[in-house]
């Protein structure tokens, strides 16, 4: 492997590579449009070759989406891969299946922004059951997939899952954490999860 991306880096830069590489490892996703995020994305679009280069080494692959401005990292080995329980996943699939609606249907430049009480009412669809979460439950998931990067609260306020009207904003994110394509593919997703409701743990 050419390691002449690490070694060429100015000093500083040296410097700061292990804190944005073990970031991406961390936390998966870096945001253009995110004020945590934008410095350490552009550190990342500035020196591509080398946070590849230091990524590959360990087994990991560095993505960009053009489009919505997003960098992920993608090991090539099982033991890193993250492991969801049913629910995790199944909401998952209830913010891809929004976010493709709502940009389709309004042929959005920006993230969708959704309410609460649909994320609930999908969720309830999508198990094909009147399947629900109890409010700690709901908060806890929700919380743990903004901590992903996967949504985002309006103006910073808290999650609410008690208020229906409250609004989430949908992140390009959730594109890219599903192999999925096309609409065909995400319905053979919905209909293998709907069918594996007894189970406690999906990737």
């Amino acid at each position: 492997m050419d390691i002449t991306p690490l070694t060429s880096l100015p000093e500083k830069s040296q410097r700061d590579l292990p804190r944005v590489v073990n970031r991406l490892l961390g936390q998966v996703f870096l945001h253009q449009d995110k004020d945590g995020d934008k410095d350490d994305y552009y550190f990342v679009h500035r020196h591509r070759a080398a946070c590849q280069a230091a990524l590959e080494l360990a087994g990991f692959n560095l993505l960009h989406d053009d489009y919505h401005r997003i960098y992920q990292t993608v090991s090539e080995y099982s033991y890193c891969r993250a492991h969801y329980k049913l629910d995790e996943t199944l909401m998952i699939l209830v913010l891809r299946k929004l976010y493709e609606e709502r940009t389709e249907r309004l042929s959005l430049a920006q993230d969708p922004v959704v309410t609460i009480g649909e994320v609930r009412e999908d969720y309830r669809t999508i198990t094909g059951k009147e399947r629900d979460l109890g409010i700690i439950q709901y908060e806890n998931l929700l919380r743990h997939l903004r901590s992903m990067g996967l949504l985002d609260t309006l103006d910073g306020r808290s999650i609410d899952v008690r208020d229906a009207d409250s609004r989430l904003r949908l992140r390009g994110s959730v594109r890219m954490i599903l192999p999925v394509q096309t609409v065909d593919e995400l319905d053979a997703w919905v209909r293998k999860y709907r069918s594996a409701e007894t189970e406690e743990d999906s990737e």
